[in-house]
Order: C-alpha cells, then structure tokens, then sequence
C-alpha cells in the first residue's frame, strides 16, 4: 500500500473500507485511526448509535485499551485483535501497525471469528501493496 510518511494515505483507507463493507451487509460502521489520521464510514442508509462526541471519547478509550494491550506481549504475544459484544453491536479493534487500529462495528449477529479474519487479510494485502 502507497505509504506518506509512514502512514497509509486517507485514498487507500477510502479503498480498505470499501472492500470491508462489501465482505458482509451486517457491517455497520469502520473507523480507522493512525497516527493522526482518522477516517470513519456508516454504511449508507444506516444511523450512528452514539453521537459524534461519543463516538470520539470510545475511540479514545479504544486507543488507550489498545496500548494497555500492547504492554502484555511480551509475556502473551502480539494482539492479533479484540472483540466486545454488547446488546446492539460487535466491535472489533484491529491493530494497523504500532499506532493505529481499525475499529469495525457489526449487528450483534454476525459470525465475527470469519468476517475478522477476513478483515485482518484485507488489512495485510493493503500494507504489503
């Protein structure tokens, strides 16, 4: 993947939601965040459920998870991902590289074992490009 300064640039994050959008009709909502950048797609025709502000202040928290895992590894091995169910959604964190997750939300009845990995594949042939 095209690389500015060490980050994926926001056209080929543009392309990376697109294709995951299209691997299940159940994805709701993708939020990319590295290094500064931030890009976040609803599926059309779809309502947010938090506020912007909201939305903002759970990714921030996402973040900071995010490096509280990466403290762990070298006792556990790298995080390859994470997964929260609540009544409404799945969500799942994706690490980009060492500063940057992929946040995907889900209708809570999606089989998230299959669409994650297929996601990690989308995200790892998008870095080796």
């Amino acid at each position: 993947m095209a690389e500015l300064g060490g980050y994926m640039t926001r056209i080929d994050y543009e392309k990376f939601c697109n294709e995951v959008f299209k691997l299940d009709k159940n994805i709701r909502y993708i939020g990319i965040f590295d290094g500064g950048i931030s890009v976040t797609k609803m599926r059309e025709g779809l309502k947010n459920l938090l506020t912007e502000e909201e939305t903002k202040i759970s990714m921030e928290d996402t973040l900071s998870r995010w490096n509280t895992r990466k403290g762990l590894q070298k006792k556990l091995g790298k995080a390859l991902y994470a997964m929260a169910e609540y009544e409404k959604i799945k969500r799942i964190t994706i690490p980009v590289n060492d500063r940057g997750i992929i946040l995907v939300s889900m209708e809570p009845t999606v089989f998230h074992e299959i669409v994650t990995k297929e996601i990690i594949e989308i995200r790892d042939r998008f870095l080796a490009e």
